[in-house]
């Protein structure tokens, strides 16, 4: 065989090996993060109903603090999250409870032991 057409053999091998790394090993793999999800903040008649969930990807049970202000009325809440776990949140804000100087909902959520909140968000209220 000449140079040529074994230089366009391996060529070819070459790519198929690439091709088959390619689908059955992902080049990036990386970790998952903790976060929030399905956040929403629903209006009734009564209201507004606070919803989000957090989960762990942490590879261990980890504790979080919720803070919640309510037109400047803080609520904290503190939960043990198992790893791979998810915490599903609620709480009602009723209108007549509300003077609404401020009308916003701030949520703000830690991970045990950071002071950099994993997330948190304002919503303001009409």
């Amino acid at each position: 065989m000449s140079r040529l057409k074994i230089l366009y053999v391996f060529s070819l091998v070459l790519l198929g090996v690439l091709l088959v790394n390619t689908v059955f090993r992902p080049i990036a793999t990386g970790d998952k993060y903790n976060e929030l999800q399905r956040e929403s903040l629903l209006e009734t008649d009564a209201g507004w109903i606070l919803q989000f969930d957090i989960t762990n990807y942490e590879g261990e049970d980890k504790d979080y603090t919720v803070n919640v202000s309510v037109d400047g009325q803080l609520s904290t809440v503190t939960v043990t999250i198992s790893n791979g776990e998810t915490f599903t949140y609620i709480k009602d804000i009723h209108k007549e409870l509300l003077d609404c100087q401020q009308c916003q909902v701030h949520i703000a959520v830690n991970k045990e032991g950071d002071a950099t909140p994993v997330e948190q968000a304002t919503y303001y209220l009409k």
